[in-house]
Formats: C-alpha cells, sequence, structure tokens
C-alpha cells in the first residue's frame, strides 16, 4: 500500500489495494478502504472519471471512509490496469468490468451504493441493467453523458497511436486550460485535469478517447430504475451542464444538487449530501 493511498485514508479505517480479474489476462486495481467500526451495512462502490485520480477525491474518500465499507475502482484506461493486448476500452466494456468486480467483492442486492464521476458514470449506468445485485442507489457526479473530441485531436491521436514516448500531455493540459476550463470560476478543475493527465498511461488513454468518441448515454439510461443523486457544477464549462440537465429530465427517480464548482464537488460538502442521501 502506497503513502499517498493512506493520505486520505479515514485514521479509524484500513485500507488495502488488490488488483481483481474482469477478464482473461486482465485486471483493474481496487482500493478497499475498511471502518475499524461500524454501524453501517451499506457499502459504497466509487468509480473515478478518465484517468481520474484517487486524491482528487481525497476528502471525500476520508470523510465517507470513517464508517462506510468503501471500494474505489480504477478502470482500464488507468496506467494501474493490466489489459490484455486485445483488450477493448469503450464505455460498455468497462461497465461489464464493474459488473465483475461487484460479483468478485460479493456485493448484496440493494445493500450498495453506485457513485460515478464524469466518465464513471455512463461506465456505473451501463453496468446496472448487467448487475444481478443491483444498488439500492446511484449518486452521479459532474456526470460526462456524450464525449465530444474535435475532429482534429481524433486525427492527431490516430497519427501518434502507436507512438508511447509520443505524449500530447503538456499540449493537453494546455488547450484545457485555455480552451475549455473555466479558470475565473472552476480554477479546481485546472488541477483535477493536470493530475489525471499526468497519471495517465498515454497510449490506453488515446486508446479509450477514440474508444468512447461518440459515445451518448441517453437510451441506456431508461434502464436505471433505482433512484440517482446528481452532483452538478455549474460553473464549470468542461462538462456541458444542458446534457447533465437532460439526464435528470429521463430519470424516474432523481434529485439533483447544484454545487457551482469542481471544488465543492471534490470536497467535504459533496461528501456530507451523499451521506445525507444514502443514510
Amino acid at each position: 500500500m502506497g503513502s499517498k493511498t493512506t493520505l486520505f485514508c479515514h485514521e479509524s479505517a484500513k485500507c488495502h489495494e488488490q488488483m481483481i480479474a474482469v477478464e482473461k489476462r486482465t485486471k483493474l486495481r481496487v482500493i478497499s478502504y475498511s471502518p475499524s467500526v461500524t454501524d453501517r451495512n451499506t457499502t459504497i462502490v466509487f468509480v473515478g472519471g478518465l484517468s481520474t485520480i484517487p486524491e482528487s477525491f481525497g476528502s471525500v474518500i476520508y470523510e465517507l471512509t470513517r464508517d462506510y465499507p468503501f471500494h474505489y475502482i480504477e478502470t482500464r484506461d488507468h496506467a494501474s490496469s493490466q489489459v490484455n493486448g486485445s483488450g477493448k476500452f469503450d464505455i460498455i466494456t468497462s461497465g461489464l468490468d464493474i459488473v465483475a468486480i461487484i460479483q468478485t467483492l460479493g456485493l448484496i442486492h440493494e445493500n450498495y451504493i453506485l457513485i460515478g464521476y464524469s466518465m464513471g458514470v455512463p461506465v456505473i449506468v451501463e453496468s446496472y441493467r448487467f448487475l444481478k445485485a443491483k444498488p439500492r442507489q446511484m449518486v452521479f457526479v459532474v456526470p460526462t453523458p456524450v464525449f465530444h473530441y474535435p475532429n482534429w485531436s481524433l486525427k492527431l491521436i490516430k497519427a501518434t497511436l502507436g507512438f508511447e514516448r509520443i505524449t500530447l500531455k503538456s499540449f493537453a493540459k494546455w488547450y484545457l486550460r485555455n480552451f475549455i476550463i473555466n479558470k475565473r470560476d472552476d480554477a479546481e478543475m485546472v488541477n483535477i485535469s493536470a493530475k489525471a493527465l499526468d497519471s495517465a498511461d498515454v497510449v490506453k488513454l488515446k486508446k479509450t478517447v477514440l474508444a468512447i468518441s461518440g459515445y451518448e448515454i441517453w437510451n441506456t439510461l431508461e434502464t436505471v430504475h433505482c433512484p440517482v443523486l446528481v452532483l452538478a457544477a455549474t460553473k464549470d464549462t468542461f462538462h456541458i451542464h444542458d446534457e447533465i440537465l437532460r439526464i435528470i429530465s429521463i430519470l424516474k427517480d432523481c434529485s439533483y444538487i447544484d454545487l457551482e464548482t469542481n471544488k465543492r464537488t471534490h470536497g467535504v460538502e459533496a461528501a456530507l449530501l451523499i451521506r445525507e442521501y444514502i443514510r
């Protein structure tokens, strides 16, 4: 267990890392937290965004691991994953990975909560229809229901896909910081995206972007039958708020809270709102 992991683990909890097999020769890293004393029977399962690092949600993890069993899943786009040479990186495949992990963890029907952030939201939505043990509730934190990438960026990725040493990290950070992210009102998103890019495996990241480009969540949303809490950040221009509102209009049982910025959606306030929702 690395020192970075212990930094956001509540002092009353223990945590350990494991690699869980999701298909032949493909394993994903899961960080599991166990409170020393808890009266909570519900388990929380968290799926982050594209190359999102756990530290970005350190305050959320710290607060919730005080008394909830908690599993943080890193999807196959992360550097930590072990993916066989023919492995796919699309959203549906990642959703099936969650199904395999839920089964391995032995979670019980309607006795756990699924939380997704950004790309993690369509991943857990795609998993929902295949799960035998359904979650009691789900939480969508600043969801990404559609993946928009400029044609020029996809062409650039395809042109450099086979060259592991040719990275676009610096360019991607510059482009996001100057053309996509609201630096004035949502400065935390600059840090979140930069840390994700710094930790990313370039080849896996490129394959994932190409695989998820053009994906849309809309039809799959209709398969969700459990209550959902949506936490949004209206000052966030990285995620498209009108699309988040469309999610809310489709879901059958949905609560919505606007936290305005990603500093708040990634902080203790978000954790307390999640705690209130799932108690």
